[in-house]
């Protein structure tokens, strides 16, 4: 019992574990800096293809099931090696331009896309989340999983969101898996990768009164903070979602 109560401890560690390692190098140069963007790029894709692979389809359905959008253009901040756009792709109607500050990142997105059949309706790019390269009421959709905590100036990835959905468009940023999954599921996945690894995935938390200070320097003010748990109290997602007017 105390060894499972230690594990479930871990959870909200991992919750946003990838894809987040992109934006941990955000300010690295010269050659060093370079290999560490590769290494991060693919250490992701393999996690993404292997330990998480049952995350992004199951995360994927829980945000077309709470955001009610299933068509049109989908924005995804911080999109790594893809997964959560290309399991989007799978069951909707979307259009996906995935976007990341790692250049490796983004021929990783590529390439997987084509190998899904999906390149025609997904489109990876370089950019930042902190000066998106769409205009105002591009999209219907912008999603984000495990990219905010590491980004300091959340409130400008929040007022970037709102600022490129179309009217009625809705964001889904945060981190974590999917109710869809049941707790031994969750633990499971857990196991694998942070004792199975020790110290190779970067870890941040956030709450919901960061979340929320942050909205409201976004000047956000109508919004809601999804956090599903487990009966045992556990939490397995923390997620903002708002709707622009």
């Amino acid at each position: 019992m105390r060894v499972r109560r230690i594990v479930l401890l871990t959870v909200t560690l991992v919750l946003f574990s990838l894809p987040v390692v992109t934006f941990k190098h955000h300010m690295c140069g010269g050659a060093e800096g370079d290999e560490d963007l590769r290494r991060s790029a693919e250490m992701m894709d393999k996690v993404a293809r292997t330990t998480f692979a049952p995350v992004y389809p199951a995360l994927a359905k829980q945000i077309v099931d709470d955001t009610g959008i299933s068509e049109g253009v989908c924005v995804e901040l911080g999109c790594g090696s893809g997964a959560l756009g290309l399991a989007l792709l799978k069951i909707t109607k979307l259009v996906v331009y995935a976007v990341d500050i790692n250049p490796y990142a983004v021929a990783i997105a590529q390439r997987n896309a084509v190998e899904a059949g999906l390149s025609t309706r997904f489109y990876p790019m370089l950019g930042d989340a902190l000066n998106l390269p769409f205009k105002d009421g591009f999209a219907d959709l912008v999603v984000s999983r495990g990219m905010i905590p590491f980004i300091k100036e959340k409130s400008i990835v929040f007022k970037e969101a709102y600022r490129v959905l179309k009217s009625g468009g809705v964001a889904y940023i945060g981190g974590g898996f999917s109710r869809m999954f049941d707790e031994e599921t969750v633990l499971k996945i857990v196991r694998q990768s942070v004792w199975g690894e020790p110290g190779k995935l970067p870890m941040r938390r956030i709450g919901k009164k960061e979340f929320e200070e942050q909205l409201k320097a976004a000047g956000i003010l109508d919004y809601k903070i999804v956090e599903d748990r487990y009966p045992s109290g556990e939490s397995y997602g923390l997620w903002v979602m708002f709707r622009k007017r």
